[in-house]
């Protein structure tokens, strides 16, 4: 199942309003309660009685050991939540956290901002562009980035052919021995390992640096994984979906839209591969699930957003819902029909057998298109017996126009590339050229990359302000360590293995549809109380800090990969300073930090790296990275 819930808390802190909605769940509800921090049920939803609207009024009594600040406290420190229990699932089949957002029914336009300094970039200041625009900054690119300024470094980017991921499973499977006998032998077939090698090589060795980024930020907005569906098995559907990602990194999302719609490892994930038309002899309706995740996912969220990102709120102080269920109905009824793209068949069927095509977009089968009349978002009608071509642009277009796109999706590649915590006026101006690129051209994702980047929020900001940047993702994190000492492997290749494991994320390993964070994420506590949004730190745990950790150590001071084909640190350079302790830790953090060392960290890492023989230069730098890569100042990036 799936659902929303609002909490609208009254002025004097006493009561609240409660608000909810729910589809999908998998049977009867045998409660439904507000938790606290404890898991003890601070409010019995089941007992309240509904007002005329359908909202509940929560009026705080004290409950066990909290007393009404408590509880207050609770709810504004995101630690309550919502359950339906239902009979299949007793202990709660669907719960969410409440936590702080604002709102209002309109906004002012902001002021702009100062003026971007002129000249040329310092060291610090291309460190910290690189690591928004890239896997990670290193010398040779800070010294270009100086020397070419913002948007020449930009503009090459835009042009840089790009690395297709589909291009190298596809090497890497031309590679293998010949299969015996040949040529009746079934054809050597990729693997998930190629799949990952490809990634981890075009992430840290890629010339499409900025474009490889996007695209990784994109792919854990519409979020496609070896998780469900056997798509870790299913021959080139990955790297041909992560491929559709890299080329229309900067295209039109309008496009994007359409070419993951269509993209068959996207059909399989989230079912719209082989979705049939109703049947109503069978009692059968089209699947809901991509018609459901297209909208609340991919384009418009849940509720109404005003250009800087806020919620639009009712006249009576609520979010506005996006859709509801009859919009999920008619969506469904037109993602109905497709499956396979069947190349050089005559007669193409809807359920083909193997191979299957992973490759190319796929195709409709009319006969399996529901054809009656349908009402999609907004209301807007489709009249009957349509194509499925002309169905799907027309939805297609409905979603891709509605005002919600430019601040949703705006706000997600802001936080991916920059700061967990846009200002207002940040999200205004991206989603302002999301709306009209300046050419009179909507969703022009090439514009809105340059606008993200070349804000001034980006380029200046406010380091010091509460909330300013975002913890590093941890394949991140290693990127960025791999490329700054320019790590090298036997074959050129990069075969970062059990990654996951360790991090707990993986480009195309989310566990579910949600990606491995959600973009609202809050940690409980002064986080969340200072209505700031944290969303890496859902996959920052006990475990994950210590196994990171141990992952970044074994590639400082050993190796990763396949014991053929070891990744290794050329540290060469970093050897050379090592007999001036402050010069290499200052090295380290223009490389590393963009210059954003505080003086305690540098006189920690100065103190530590003197203390080890002068001679033994390779410890002193093993040992000055090692704390670099896993200090607080670089793992939260500002």
């Amino acid at each position: 199942g799936s659902g929303t819930a609002t909490l609208r808390l009254a002025a004097d802190g006493k009561s609240a309003i409660i608000s909810y909605t729910y589809s999908n769940l998998t049977g009867p509800i045998t409660g439904m309660h507000v938790h606290g921090a404890d898991t003890s049920i601070l409010f019995d939803v089941d007992a309240a009685t509904p007002q005329p609207d359908g909202t509940l009024i929560w009026v705080f009594v004290p409950v066990g050991n909290f007393t009404v600040a408590d509880i207050l406290n609770q709810i504004k420190a995101g630690q309550t939540y919502l359950n339906i229990h239902t009979a299949q699932y007793p202990t709660g089949e669907i719960k969410g956290f409440f936590n702080l957002s604002t709102g209002a029914q309109s906004v002012p336009t902001p002021s702009p901002p100062p003026a971007l300094p002129g000249g040329t970039p310092t060291a610090a200041a291309a460190g910290r562009f690189l690591s928004q625009a890239t896997f990670g900054a290193t010398d040779a690119l800070i010294a270009q980035v100086q020397s070419q300024g913002y948007d020449a470094f930009l503009n090459a980017q835009f042009a840089a052919p790009m690395s297709s991921h589909l291009a190298f499973v596809d090497a890497a499977v031309a590679a293998l021995p010949s299969p015996s006998p040949s040529p009746s032998a079934t054809p050597n077939q990729p693997t998930l390992t190629m799949t990952n090698d490809a990634w981890w090589t075009n992430a840290i060795s890629g010339q499409d640096q900025l474009r490889q980024r996007v695209a990784f930020a994109l792919s854990e907005t519409l979020v496609v994984s070896i998780n469900s569906a056997g798509l870790g098995n299913a021959p080139f559907a990955l790297p041909a979906y992560y491929d559709v990602l890299v080329r229309d990194a900067f295209g039109n999302y309008r496009q994007l839209l359409e070419d993951i719609t269509l993209n068959p490892a996207m059909g399989a994930y989230l079912n719209m591969l082989q979705n049939d038309k109703a049947n109503p002899a069978r009692g059968t309706l089209p699947n809901e699930n991509y018609a459901r995740e297209l909208m609340q996912l991919f384009s418009i969220g849940l509720y109404n957003l005003n250009l800087d990102g806020s919620l639009t709120l009712s006249s009576s102080g609520f979010p506005i819902a996006t859709y509801g269920q009859g919009e999920i109905l008619g969506t469904a009824a037109v993602l109905t029909g497709w499956t396979y793209a069947q190349p050089g068949v005559a007669n193409p069927v809807f359920r083909p057998g193997s191979p299957q095509d992973w490759r190319d977009p796929m195709i409709n089968i009319a006969t399996r298109h529901q054809t009656t009349a349908k009402s999609i978002l907004n209301g807007v009608p489709l009249p009957a017996d349509q194509t499925a071509a002309q169905d799907l642009k027309v939805m297609l277009d409905t979603i891709f126009n509605h005002p919600n796109v430019g601040p949703f999706i705006c706000r997600q590649l802001i936080e991916r590339l920059v700061t967990s915590n846009p200002s207002p006026g940040y999200v205004y101006r991206v989603a302002s050229v999301f709306n009209d690129n300046g050419q009179g051209v909507r969703g022009d994702l090439k514009a809105v990359v340059r606008a993200i980047l070349m804000d001034y929020d980006a380029r200046v900001g406010f380091a010091a302000a509460q909330g300013a940047g975002h913890e590093r993702e941890p394949v991140i994190r290693l990127t960025n360590l791999l490329r700054a000492f320019t790590a090298t492997s036997p074959s050129g290749k990069y075969s970062v293995r059990n990654a996951f494991a360790s991090f707990a994320e993986e480009a195309m390993h989310s566990p579910t549809v949600f990606n491995f964070f959600t973009p609202d994420y809050s940690a409980p506590g002064a986080i969340a109380t200072a209505g700031l949004k944290s969303p890496e730190f859902e996959i920052t745990t006990d475990t994950t800090v210590i196994s990171t950790t141990n992952y970044l150590r074994n590639a400082i001071y050993a190796s990763l990969g396949p014991s053929s084909d070891r990744i290794t640190l050329s540290l060469a350079a970093e050897q050379t300073r090592a007999a001036d302790p402050a010069g290499l830790v200052d090295h380290l953090n223009s490389l590393l930090m963009a210059g954003g060392m505080s003086s305690g960290t540098r006189n920690i890492l100065i103190n530590a790296v003197t203390q080890i023989p002068a001679a033994n230069t390779l410890e002193r730098v093993r040992t000055a990275i090692y704390l670099v890569v896993n200090s607080p100042e670089f793992v939260v990036d500002k």
